[in-house]
């Protein structure tokens, strides 16, 4: 496999950064596109170029690189305030576009872009890239921007020949992940013997996948030139009271701490599981099941990121 040369926007986020070690790792060369420079966690590589640059901003040189991967995004702090829809269109679905276009009048080869999983209609199937997708029930303005951009882009890249690539990615935990969610929740409560406490009877699910598999899949899918719509779930949903219980195990904590409060919710509360079947057929996708990739986070970091943190002793049971 020939090195890439490779541009990669919101490089600083959880998934750009581990998106550039892999890259590296594999021999591309990155330019990495950022906003504050100061938090890049790769800062010196002979194959690392950074730029700083925001969403708005034409792009600087990338002429004739292989890829872009426009990782960049705008999340509101409140997904449910209705005045952030006008910045989430702007910055997500119209920005995005600015960057293909500009991607294109320099003749960049493929531009891969990062939607979202969520996008789906709840369902108790899990969802294929033909799935319906009708995002109403959470994060609504910021999901149907990212639905909208992914339109938007396709359409453009069947108009000017340049080869667009979405992927839609499911809730992404591993190393290097942000201290809010469910999973974060769970390791940093149990870590430290806290209690977890689980709502809804413990019926919350979600696609729980790995971030080394994503960053994989998107490789994957510069080196083979791929076009059109891939989920990169784990291709099965993990209820949150599964998800406790995988983690106190793998962690050796005493599961008498994880609690479940409330009767059982609805069947198909939160979000669908993703069915990764294109992906693996057409990129060899193979990810990891939710307690693998705990196992390979435990193996790596020793989740020392978060047993230094006192925990909470009461937990929802979101993503």
């Amino acid at each position: 496999m020939s090195p890439k040369e490779l541009v990669i926007t919101g490089a600083t986020g959880f998934i750009g950064t581990r998106l550039i070690e892999h890259a590296l790792a594999r021999g591309d060369a990155v330019t990495a596109l950022v906003r504050d420079p100061e938090r890049l966690a790769v800062r010196k590589h002979t194959r690392l170029r950074i730029e700083q640059w925001s969403i708005g901003e034409p792009l600087p040189s990338v002429r004739q690189a292989d890829a872009l991967l426009h990782l960049a995004a705008f999340i509101p702090a409140d997904l449910s305030d209705a005045h952030q829809a006008a910045k989430c269109f702007e910055l997500n679905t119209s920005g995005a576009l600015l960057v293909a276009m500009d991607a294109a009048s320099q003749d960049v080869q493929q531009f891969v872009h990062f939607g979202s999983g969520q996008v789906y209609t709840p369902a108790a199937e899990p969802a294929s890239e033909t799935s319906p997708a009708f995002p109403v029930n959470r994060a609504s303005y910021y999901l149907a921007s990212k639905l909208s951009a992914e339109i938007c882009l396709l359409a453009f890249g069947k108009a000017k020949g340049m080869p667009v690539t979405v992927l839609r990615p499911a809730s992404v935990y591993g190393p290097g992940m942000h201290g809010k969610g469910m999973v974060t929740a769970f390791i940093r409560a149990l870590a430290c013997g806290q209690p977890v406490i689980i709502c809804d009877g413990g019926a919350y699910r979600v696609d729980l996948v790995y971030v080394d598999d994503v960053a994989s899949l998107a490789l994957e899918a510069v080196a083979a030139e791929s076009e059109g719509v891939f989920n990169a779930g784990s291709g099965q949903a993990c209820t949150s009271l599964e998800a406790a219980r995988i983690i106190a195990e793998v962690i050796g904590a005493d599961p008498s701490l994880i609690r479940v409060e409330g009767q059982d919710g609805d069947a198909a509360a939160g979000f669908a599981a993703l069915n990764v079947a294109r992906a693996a057929e057409q990129l060899a996708y193979t990810p990891r099941a939710f307690r693998q990739g705990i196992e390979a986070w435990k193996a790596e970091t020793g989740l020392a990121d978060f047993q230094s943190a006192s925990g909470k002793t009461n937990t929802a049971s979101r993503t």
